[in-house]
């Protein structure tokens, strides 16, 4: 088989003319975007967007492409009747199918920014709501209790003649009607719950409505005993316990909404993070943790994801309606029979079944906690972060040591020259100056700033870094433009056997607050820099609640004279409560603080300030200790009230426990348990 082999022009071809560039647009014609939602339009030949929200358009622009693709390919595939599938190998894993709930929640979580204008108005309907139930609860109760007062001051006036019995009883069972019904989706999730094994938050006051209407019913049949003082009707009580539960709720979805706007806002968020490396946390922490170490850090997020399904965990409050609420009715049936069995007494039993079931529930469960995570909350998107709820105390509030930059404790500001000293030819150092400079601006950290202050005139003229270490405790070492420049304290150039100034005339430059740094040029010292360090007074606060909340602080430093006793000195900290970390442990924690999340978990977040983070995580294990203390507390209100209705019912005094005095009790329970968060220190 012969090829034919076609000879080629060994000859350049002559290059082709370029096509002209279109004349540039004037600058009044080039859209601008105002908003995020904007970005997607298709109609715009130039797209301007905030750079800051540049990464979580790109993550939404691109599951908008993969779901387009995903409808063409539909579009595409031939209509006709699937083959039947292969069986697969028993030793092939089946992913299991995700169960209707799991699918619905996924879908009605937040995704993505298209998901933020329907999630907010989703969230404020929700608030709505929630306010209407606890205003028509409110006038309900209000209504209920002057019921109670005009009626009975008509029994005691007529001595039971009249039709005024049959009109209280109607009236209470008018009023409870109507708050039930407008709190139907509590009562029915509350009932359903409960009698499915798996009681929640709403299943306490679920029972007591239904007690409550049972008494209200049967209070026909006794108007004599209503008459005589010996049944007293907890209608009211329950409306006041509705009531109560709407505004649990209330608190949380403000709570919800509010960090929505922060989540959705267009700032870089960094996510707070828990560091999982067991062995590291050891070394990192053994100067300054005893027990076992659990340390969090802040590193940049795309997108905080699973936002919505994070906010509605429940807390421990809520986890112990799962005991409470089926111990509770149970009790309740139990002390209805004993009193019938000890008193003979049809009224009386009834009685102390509807008041047993509303000293069972705990008046507080929606606020007990609701509360004070609001209030951490709040307190944690004022100082720039995010807590998504009890989750965040969950996983936080275990935390013992946090990770920071010696470049945060002291911001562009703080470390001021004081003076500099040369040693040798004054151009020599200035050559030694520039070099250090740009060494210094490849490090980053304190020095770096005081660099800046030196040639800010002079940038562009700065030389090239070859590489550079930073020893630890002694200052950094590098190449620069084929030279070896040593920016650190004495010990540094002790080490690389460079000779130093002599110790009085250091003494005499370094008294009082100021330090001082060396800059050497191969083997030769040229000269030594004063500075002063400035503690910042909102760092410094936070840095003492982190102490007193038993946190420590871990600090990746380049910096030799940031060390524990100049920041025990500097912002008033034990120096046991503070660990620097050595070059290798500094270079993992620039790593996990460089790290950037695609898609992080919306647990707890900032904008960036490590003084946030710190705030945060020390709310957050506060929190953590005070909520076992206010779920027994509240555990133990119910236990109390019941015995006190079962001592009552069983030695014939239940017509003694009229619903002003019950109010009153949950009253004075709850009260203190709101309290109990402020007086924890």
């Amino acid at each position: 088989m012969v090829i034919p082999v076609v000879e080629r022009d060994s000859r350049p071809e002559a290059p082709k003319p370029l096509p002209k560039a279109p004349p540039p647009r004037p600058v009044q014609e080039v859209p601008y975007v105002e908003s995020i939602f904007q970005y997607r339009s298709r109609n715009l030949p130039t797209h301007i967007i905030n750079a800051d929200v540049l990464q979580t358009a790109l993550l939404a622009e691109s599951e908008a492409l993969e779901r387009m693709k995903e409808a063409e390919e539909l579009k595409k595939a031939p209509r006709k009747r699937p083959a039947p599938p292969r069986p697969k190998k028993p030793e092939e894993p089946q992913p299991a199918p995700l169960s209707p709930e799991e699918r619905q929640e996924a879908l009605e979580d937040y995704t993505g920014p298209d998901d933020a204008r329907s999630v907010s108005n989703e969230l404020r309907g929700e608030m709505r709501e929630i306010s209407m139930r606890m205003m028509i609860c409110g006038v309900c109760t209000v209504l209920l209790a002057l019921v109670s007062l005009v009626c009975r001051s008509r029994f005691s006036i007529e001595n039971g003649s009249g039709s005024w019995p049959l009109a209280y009883v109607i009236l209470n069972l008018v009023f409870l009607t109507v708050s039930i019904g407008i709190s139907y989706k509590t009562v029915l999730s509350g009932l359903k719950a409960l009698f499915t094994a798996k009681a929640n938050a709403d299943s306490p006051v679920a029972a007591a409505a239904l007690a409550a209407v049972v008494q209200t019913l049967c209070a026909v049949f006794f108007q004599n005993e209503l008459v005589a003082g010996g049944l007293h009707l907890y209608a009211a009580v329950v409306s006041a316990l509705l009531l109560a539960n709407a505004a649990g709720k209330l608190t949380m979805m403000r709570r919800i909404h509010s960090n929505f706007r922060f989540v959705t806002s267009r700032e870089q968020k960094y996510a707070v993070r828990v560091f999982d490396d067991y062995n590291t946390s050891l070394k990192m922490t053994k100067d300054c943790v005893a027990e076992k170490p659990l340390i969090a850090f802040q590193s940049k997020a795309g997108f905080l994801r699973r936002f919505l399904e994070l906010s509605y965990e429940p807390d421990p409050s809520e986890s112990s309606s799962q005991m409470l609420a089926p111990l509770g009715l149970v009790s309740s049936l139990a002390l209805c029979v004993a009193c019938l069995l000890i008193t003979r007494s049809v009224p009386a039993a009834i009685s102390a079944f509807a008041a047993a079931s509303c000293a069972c529930v705990a008046a507080g469960n929606m606020l007990t906690i609701n509360l004070p995570v609001s209030r951490m909350c709040k307190t944690a998107r004022r100082a720039g972060g995010m807590a998504v709820g009890y989750e965040a105390v969950e996983r936080f509030g275990d935390v013992n040591a946090v990770i920071s930059d010696a470049g945060e404790l002291f911001p562009t500001g703080t470390v001021v020259l004081g003076g500099i000293k040369t040693f040798g030819s004054k151009s020599v150092a200035e050559q030694a100056i520039m070099a250090a400079s740009a060494l210094m601006r490849e490090v980053g950290g304190p020095l770096s700033g005081v660099f800046q202050q030196v040639i800010s005139e002079n940038e562009e003229g700065l030389p090239e870094v070859e590489k550079f270490t930073y020893e630890s405790g002694g200052g950094v070492v590098g190449r620069v433009d084929g030279r070896t420049i040593y920016i650190g304290v004495r010990g540094l150039l002790i080490n690389h056997r460079l000779e130093v100034p002599t110790r009085e005339e250091e003494t005499q430059y370094a008294s009082g607050n100021r330090n001082i740094i060396y800059i050497a040029v191969d083997a030769a010292v040229v000269a030594m820099l004063v500075l002063n360090y400035t503690a910042d007074r909102r760092k410094k606060n936070e840095l003492q609640r982190l102490e007193d909340s038993g946190i420590s602080v871990l600090v990746r430093s380049t910096d030799p004279n940031v060390t524990a006793g100049m920041l025990s000195r500097l912002f008033g900290v034990d120096p046991a409560s503070v660990g620097i970390l050595d070059a290798q442990l500094g270079d993992t924690a620039q790593r996990l603080m460089e790290d950037i999340q695609p898609r992080s978990d919306a647990a707890a977040a900032t904008k960036g300030r490590m003084e946030s983070m710190m705030s945060l995580i020390s709310a957050c294990v506060d929190l953590k200790r005070i909520s076992g203390v206010l779920v027994t507390f509240q555990t133990a209100a119910v236990i109390l009230t019941f015995v006190l209705v079962a001592f009552l019912s069983c030695f014939g005094h239940i017509k003694q426990l009229s619903a002003l005095l019950l109010f009153l009790v949950h009253l004075a329970w709850v009260g203190l348990l709101t309290l109990i968060p402020r007086f924890r220190n």
